[in-house]
């Protein structure tokens, strides 16, 4: 019986140092949990791209954007709510 083939493995962008620290300090708001999918979004936007420092800092802001907008709901909603506080 022959094996399926596995999907061959993608490889992760190469990024500079410069933009790596860049993608970092983009990543710092970010909760800790959520940092390595950050990273895996920018390099999936960037795909076969050049890359560059500009682009890199405009598709880190714009993923960021969406890590950032979604983290303040979740913490509304699973935030405890003081009940022997008068408001």
């Amino acid at each position: 019986m022959a094996r399926p083939h596995p999907e061959p493995l993608t490889m992760p962008l190469d990024f500079s140092d410069a933009e790596m620290t860049l993608l970092l300090a983009l990543a710092q708001p970010i909760e800790p949990a959520q940092r390595s999918a950050f990273l895996d979004a920018v390099a999936a936007a960037i795909g076969e791209q050049a890359s560059g420092p500009g682009l890199v800092h405009q598709t880190g802001r714009r993923v960021q954007r969406g890590f950032l907008d979604a983290a303040p709901a979740v913490a509304q909603r699973t935030a405890p709510v003081p009940r022997d506080r008068a408001a």
